[in-house]
């Protein structure tokens, strides 16, 4: 590409970065009390947290035009790609270690690399890309903080429910309702290549079984509560039938 440094430069910047977060990882882990998943999850929230703001300023979310995502990509966008590069080799490899089993997130992050991949590969795609990271990483750092709350026995308390409940939420709505209109732009628009509609097709499909699971799980703990409140709309409603 024009933009792009020869490929003995980009593979090295890759391994640059891939070592970055693998160091960072490693650090957390120094002292021995912290366990992998501990570790692992911390290097997550800051990239999470990170690609979300930069993301979404690389976007410009509050104007975003056919113009704008089909921009020649910049300096800045190929740094976040080569950043986040990094990352998602860091933690498929993590994965592959200590969640051999988890096929479903090993399918999430393989994808999230090939995807990086190729979009360093083209010329026009570093707003797309921005975009791309933010609304997928958007709820991870929710989804971490979860963790770290419940590991810690805070489960009970008025702040997990909150985060958790506001993580379900956000996820089922972006990954859910905005998710399925995006694709349906995206499956429809001439300006996004072939390959850039395979790579959202199946991100969608994650997505979908993220989304399935999710469900399940929000049907499992808070099923009780949710019957528990259509009760009381019936009781409520009986006597205001009652006095009218």
């Amino acid at each position: 590409m024009e933009l792009g440094p020869e490929l003995s430069t980009a593979s090295l910047l890759k391994l640059i970065s891939f070592v970055t977060w693998s160091w960072l990882y490693l650090w957390f882990a120094r002292d021995g009390n912290k366990s992998p998943e501990w570790c692992s999850r911390a290097v997550t929230l800051l990239h999470g947290s990170v690609a979300t703001v930069v993301g979404l300023y690389q976007c410009g979310a509050e104007a975003i035009t056919p113009c704008r995502l089909t921009m020649k990509t910049t300096p800045w966008h190929y740094a976040l790609m080569l950043w986040s590069w990094g990352y998602f080799a860091f933690d498929l490899l993590w994965c592959f270690v200590y969640w051999g089993d988890h096929y479903l997130m090993l399918v999430h992050h393989t994808s999230a690399l090939v995807a990086v991949t190729v979009y360093t590969q083209k010329d026009y795609t570093g707003c797309t890309f921005a975009c791309t990271l933010a609304f997928l990483e958007v709820t991870n750092p929710l989804l971490q903080l979860r963790w770290f709350l419940k590991s810690n026995g805070y489960t009970k308390t008025v702040l997990y429910t909150m985060v958790e409940v506001t993580y379900l939420v956000t996820f089922l709505f972006v990954r859910g309702i905005l998710g399925t209109y995006i694709m349906m732009r995206i499956l429809k628009s001439d300006i996004f290549d072939v390959d850039e509609k395979l790579i959202s097709l199946v991100f969608y499909i994650v997505s979908v079984a993220f989304i399935y699971d999710i469900v399940g799980y929000v049907l499992y703990r808070y099923k009780p509560k949710i019957e528990g409140f259509k009760h009381f709309l019936e009781h409520a409603e009986l006597i205001l039938n009652e006095h009218l």
